[in-house]
């Protein structure tokens, strides 16, 4: 099983699977695996950020469409013509990052004919593998049809402090009242309880397919597969443990 299937990509309504990445611990590489499954179905696919983003670390990027919002969709789309996946950025930022695009830029994308995939980086976490979102995120586009939440395994059992997780304090008041004693670790049911919150990994999915994506299963497998076993009981739909830097076996396993 690859991560399409795993994500269940192929369900939707008349049009193509636009995802929403969002969380900590693998988005940006979630964001390009999807491209090359895209590509492997013989599908064409824009990637973007409706937030800024990075390029692909290993080398194997696509190439990238950069202009402002109202100039994108017709560069983007003769792209297209010649490359299967593309990425769409609005610009530059400091140190290289790719800039977001707007939500209406994004609509237009999707609506293109025959896109068999748009993927969204969709809020920020600093690289770090375990966030609970802003006021004003995860910025999800109307047009979207999945909500992926990552969080890396490299977060279990890790201190909640700013060097560890990105908005520590955030995630405290998701978690809800307890001994402030289990408040100072990324225990799996704090993680557990963040990710299930409306607030917290469910923001802004309504009705939309969602799924939270357990990565860097190859560092600590047994405690990846214990947060998944708890996300699961907490309602979660569909729950993916996997190791995104690994391209032979990048799905470990699913549950629903």
């Amino acid at each position: 099983m690859d991560l399409w299937d795993a994500l269940d990509l192929d369900a939707t309504a008349g049009g193509p699977p636009v995802v929403a990445i969002v969380g900590g611990g693998g988005k940006t590489a979630l964001l390009y695996r999807l491209g090359r499954d895209a590509e492997a179905r013989g599908l064409r696919a824009v990637l973007a950020g409706t937030t800024r983003f990075t390029a692909e670390a290993r080398g194997r990027m696509p190439p990238i469409v950069g202009a402002d919002d109202a100039a994108l969709p017709p560069l983007v789309e003769a792209a297209l013509r010649s490359s299967p996946v593309v990425v769409a950025s609005s610009g530059t930022e400091p140190q290289g990052r790719l800039a977001s695009i707007s939500v209406e830029t994004a609509e237009v994308f999707a609506a293109f004919d025959g896109l068999g995939l748009l993927a969204l980086e969709a809020d920020g976490s600093k690289m770090l593998p375990f966030k609970a979102p802003a006021e004003g995120e995860p910025v999800v586009t109307p047009s979207a049809t999945h909500v992926v939440t990552v969080v890396g395994a490299d977060a279990i059992d890790c201190p909640l402090d700013e060097r560890h997780v990105h908005r520590p304090e955030r995630i405290r008041a998701l978690a809800g009242p307890a001994n402030p004693a289990d408040l100072a670790t990324c225990s799996v049911e704090l993680i557990t309880a963040v990710l299930a919150h409306p607030d917290g990994g469910r923001k802004h999915v309504g009705g939309r397919r969602f799924a939270v994506l357990v990565n860097k299963a190859d560092l600590a497998p047994s405690r990846a597969r214990d947060l998944a076993l708890v996300l699961r009981d907490a309602g979660i739909e569909r729950v993916v443990i996997a190791s995104l830097r690994d391209e032979a076996e990048t799905v470990r396993e699913l549950l629903t």
